[in-house]
């Protein structure tokens, strides 16, 4: 059997129990056995699943200079760094990060049927430009303006009006949602405006990352409970989770000013507001899986053209 990894462009080649790592283009056979196509997020469970013997042989054969002992895991200097080169580009330089995901409803403790107590609502796409860089003190000050539209579930197409499941009621969809915001990283958790009125465990505390290392490769994390008041006055509750993997080689280069990632976003949340969905019981539970990009033009053209229709030229405009 053989695993492509997405990030290296390399294959475990599983032969007679023994594991290699082996370069192979895309596509191509290697030794005459043909290679199993998995996408990527099956890929890195397929190593994390390896047997322990697989995984020890694995690394036998795929040299690296550092391991987890080299990982200063328990710097909040560090952490907060990575948190910078993950996000941005502490060079300055502008980044586009494409969010692409799905929503769905959560209904518990009814006792409904599998495809009534969760199911697919809509899909999201959302691009945030950032500008990033490091002040002074040490700390990141983080100025953006992001983007998110609405798409049909089953067809991916644009939304302009929902039929909402829950209600049986037709509504009417935001052509876009998002705005500018400045913000900073700090030793002592981030900066926000208070406009926000964001109650949030990452503030007023130093910012913690949970890794794991196996070989070059390395899975970072994080979590957090907050509650938002929103423009009907009424608070939002919601507990996200963050996650990138990375190499470990451009984690510990001290000169990258990015570090060069796959990042998944997690949310459990209330409904949001223009579901309408009064006291219906229930939840949110969000799933974007996002790329940071140096060139606008990297972004996929028909979600440009989107952008253009419901913020005209807003993309093109100076950061806040």
């Amino acid at each position: 059997a053989t695993i492509h990894d997405p990030l290296s462009h390399t294959r475990l080649l599983c032969v007679n129990g023994r594991s290699y790592w082996t370069k192979s283009p895309v596509g191509r056979k290697h030794d005459g056995m043909p290679r199993l196509m998995i996408p990527r997020r099956a890929a890195l469970q397929g190593l994390l699943a390896m047997t322990a013997s697989s995984a020890t042989a694995a690394s036998q054969t795929m040299p690296h200079k550092h391991n987890e002992r080299t990982l200063p895991a328990n710097d909040p200097a560090f952490a907060l760094r990575t948190l910078g080169r993950l996000q941005g580009d502490l060079s300055g330089r502008i980044t586009y990060t494409y969010n692409p995901g799905f929503v769905f409803g959560i209904v518990t403790g009814r006792a409904l049927a599998p495809g009534e107590s969760g199911q697919l609502l809509y899909q999201v796409e959302g691009c945030t430009k950032r500008v990033s860089r490091v002040l002074e003190d040490g700390s990141i000050e983080e100025r953006s303006r992001s983007w998110m539209v609405y798409c049909d579930a089953d067809t991916g197409d644009y939304l302009q009006e929902f039929h909402n499941p829950y209600t049986d009621e037709t509504i009417v969809v935001p052509a876009v949602r998002g705005g500018p915001a400045v913000s900073r990283l700090t030793l002592n958790g981030p900066v926000l405006p208070a406009s926000l009125g964001l109650e949030s465990t990452l503030l007023d505390t130093p910012p913690r990352l949970h890794w794991r290392v196996l070989g070059e490769r390395v899975w970072i994390s994080r979590y957090a409970a907050s509650r938002i008041t929103v423009a009907n006055g009424k608070p939002r509750n919601e507990l996200s989770m963050d996650a990138w993997v990375c190499h470990l080689s451009d984690l510990l280069d001290e000169q990258a000013t990015h570090i060069p990632s796959t990042y998944t976003w997690t949310s459990h949340a209330d409904w949001q507001s223009w579901l309408q969905m009064q006291d219906h019981p229930g939840s949110l539970l969000w799933r974007v899986e996002s790329v940071v990009m140096h060139e606008q033009d990297q972004l996929p053209s028909r979600f440009r053209a989107q952008l253009e229709r419901v913020a005209p030229g807003q993309i093109n405009q100076p950061l806040p």
